[in-house]
């Protein structure tokens, strides 16, 4: 493990957890299998292993202060969340028995089950709250793990609650991903180009800093849009025509637009008067 070593900065992490006795197992002992997964699942799905282990090998005052404690928060809440179901179960030679003494009764499946809710409700938000930081990284949106949340106009977990989605919010966003993916690239191929759409992508996921006014007026309301389509709801094709319009009046605000081939689709045909043709003009 390269990100929590030590009992004491896990317990800062997890509450409600007894002393440990002495002669029994630490907490990061017993959770040590779960922690090395829990990690390796963060590298592979949110931070490439070497801007981890920069953050890994940085202290509580350095530079990378800001994008620790959201990656040691995600990494505990999942390492104790999957942790949590053998957690209380012991194999004997009759099978699986319950952990249990005269001081502490185990706890009900009904609390048992809250428990790993919240846990998966703190370790999403510590998920949204790692990759708004990340964003600020040209290094971490150049890696595999941003292209993926950039690919879209939405790379940011508030996406569930702009939806009214309060529950696993990480799943659900990974199912909404999947689905704008599908609807950007028809929006893209129909009217605004890839091309356009990635300028687009690029603007949003550093949160708009470098965006003209006329360039954030028509992401919010593409952006817009592409909520409605996500809760079935149907845009009238004359939604997206009038953005292109704006897209067309302003070549010098959205040239790649006007590069692509898609721009090609929306230019006038000039009629040329030919004499081979079957109605030539003098």
């Amino acid at each position: 493990m390269k990100l929590i070593t030590t009992d004491e900065q896990l317990r800062m992490l997890i509450p409600n957890v007894l002393a440990t006795v002495e002669g029994e197992p630490t907490l990061i002992e017993k959770l040590y299998p779960y922690l090395e997964t829990a990690e390796q699942w963060a590298i592979d799905t949110f931070v490439p292993e070497a801007i981890f282990n920069e953050i890994a090998e940085s202290n509580s005052f350095g530079p990378n202060e800001r994008f620790r404690y959201p990656l040691e928060k995600l990494v505990a809440c999942h390492a104790y969340m999957t942790a949590i179901p053998s957690f209380d179960l012991v194999l004997t030679p009759n099978g699986f028995g319950i952990v249990s003494n005269q001081n502490v009764v185990p706890a009900s499946r009904e609390r048992v089950d809250a428990l790993i809710t919240s846990l998966e409700s703190q370790r999403d938000a510590a998920i949204e709250a790692f990759i708004l930081r990340l964003s600020s990284r040209s290094d971490w949106r150049e890696s595999a793990q941003g292209k993926y949340f950039g690919a879209t106009m939405f790379p940011f977990l508030n996406l569930c609650r702009r939806l009214a989605i309060r529950e696993h919010i990480w799943d659900s966003y990974q199912q909404l991903h999947e689905r704008l993916i599908k609807i950007e690239n028809v929006l893209a191929y129909t009217y605004f180009s890839q091309e356009q759409m990635q300028v687009f992508r690029s603007y949003v996921i550093t949160q708009g800093r470098t965006a003209k006014q006329l360039e954030d007026q028509v992401i919010r309301s593409l952006q817009s849009y592409e909520l409605q389509l996500l809760t079935d709801i149907q845009v009238h094709p004359q939604c997206y025509y009038d953005l292109v319009n704006i897209i067309r009046e302003h070549e010098e605000v959205f040239p790649a637009w006007h590069s692509s081939p898609v721009a090609d689709l929306y230019k006038p045909k000039i009629f040329e008067n030919k004499k081979k043709s079957s109605a030539y003009w003098f």
